[in-house]
């Protein structure tokens, strides 16, 4: 099977680490965060200005390809990523935080976005989560990317 370890991931350096129990396989995990990608929310913020602002909130994920690099995960191509995917193991993923919001003249203003490294480790259906900020402002916490997953593989199990 190909290698889905980022060779750059911190190992010591790690924002955030939690395990869960996990019934299903990583091919479920990755079929998760395929449907998660392109989703978007918002939340307040204030700007430089000390106005509020109403943030849009997008979220994009790829999925780390042959060590070095990541590829974007989509609906489209993810039954060609499954079918390369050990029931057991590591994945690291790479999550993209994307942030607008629009101007007084309604025009969509791009902000700087926030990025992590997630791994996800799977072994004995204990389900270790690794979350690390490599950059961005912070808007997102590492929690919160951590508690996204666990919502929506709550709620892809119940579909």
């Amino acid at each position: 099977m190909r290698k889905r370890k980022y060779h750059q991931f911190p190992l010591h350096d790690v924002d955030f680490t939690q395990k869960y129990s996990f019934w299903a396989d990583l091919s479920y995990l990755v079929e998760t965060f395929a449907g998660m990608n392109n989703k978007s929310g918002s939340i307040k913020l204030i700007g430089n200005e000390g106005e509020t602002l109403n943030i849009k909130r997008n979220i994009a994920i790829d999925i780390a390809e042959a060590n070095v690099d990541f590829v974007q995960l989509t609906n489209q191509n993810r039954k060609n990523i499954i079918l390369k995917i050990d029931p057991n193991g590591t994945i690291d993923f790479r999550f993209r935080i994307l942030y607008s919001h629009l101007n007084q003249k309604y025009n969509r203003i791009a902000t700087r976005g926030d990025t992590f490294l997630v791994r996800s480790e799977l072994a004995n259906g204990i389900l270790t989560l690794k979350v690390h900020l490599a950059e961005g402002p912070g808007h997102t916490t590492c929690n919160e990317i951590a508690d996204t997953i666990v919502d929506e593989i709550d709620r892809s199990n119940k579909k």
